[in-house]
């Protein structure tokens, strides 16, 4: 077999020409994908790093936490068997007095029963009276004494301390443009009283509020005007117990 420098030559050519190919269009690219893995897991590894160490330091943080709340628990421990034991002595010595004057708590004990027995009995007159009140005041309740209690009212609007009149025209602002006072009344309203209310509310309140009524009997008579938040009470019910809570508190 005869060699052949033409087919070597060209077969070295072609060898050089492949190994171009595959450094230009392989070899490159795979050493790029392989720098930006190792970029990136280098990344992670420094990032996880990080993350450790801020572990390490919050865990350092909760050791010392701990640390800082049980001495807290201890003081804590100790300052309560220190008042224990005051009161322990107090109480002790409470029993002394109590054992040497034991007469003197004996009457005390019975003028405080005694004192509580008619204190009960006084509430449970009180009740009664109450419970009589109101039952009379609803046979005596009528469109009319409805009408006489919102003349009141617009009267007492009329005449309302600066400082509640600021509480109401807070509560008027507060509602929408087309907010409206809403009144609940014992007895059906009429016209000329719808209207009354409105205005008397109205200004008191700093802004025009019309009015929209609601029947609500248990009212007795009278009625209830809410502006928003603000409650305005002028009727037999809430007159009866706002006495109640206050003979309550007496």
């Amino acid at each position: 077999m005869q060699f052949d420098w033409t087919t070597f030559v060209l077969e070295v050519l072609n060898f050089l020409v492949l190994v171009w190919i595959l450094k230009r269009f392989l070899y490159q690219p795979v050493l790029t994908v392989l720098d930006s893995r190792q970029a990136r897991i280098e990344s992670e590894m420094a990032q996880a790093a990080r993350l450790q160490q801020e572990g390490a330091s919050l865990r350092q943080q909760y050791a010392e936490r701990l640390a800082q709340w049980a001495e807290e628990r201890e003081q804590l421990r100790q300052q309560l068997q220190q008042e224990l034991g005051q009161l322990r002595a107090a109480g002790m010595e409470k029993i002394r007095q109590s054992l040497a004057d034991e007469d003197g708590k004996a009457r005390v004990r019975n003028a405080a029963a005694t004192a509580s027995h008619e204190a009960g009995l006084i509430r449970l007159a009180a009740s009664e009276a109450y419970r009589n009140v109101a039952a009379m005041l609803r046979r005596l309740a009528s469109p009319m004494l409805t009408a006489s209690i919102v003349q009141l009212l617009l009267e007492d609007l009329a005449a309302l301390p600066e400082e509640q009149r600021a509480v109401l025209r807070s509560a008027a602002e507060k509602l929408a443009a087309d907010g409206q006072a809403e009144v609940a009344s014992a007895h059906p309203l009429d016209d000329g009283t719808r209207q009354q209310i409105a205005r008397g509310v109205s200004a008191a309140a700093g802004r025009s509020l019309p009015v929209t009524v609601s029947a609500d009997a248990a009212l007795i008579a009278g009625v209830r005007v809410a502006v928003g938040e603000c409650l305005l009470h002028a009727n037999l019910l809430d007159e009866l117990a706002f006495f109640r809570r206050q003979n309550g508190r007496a």
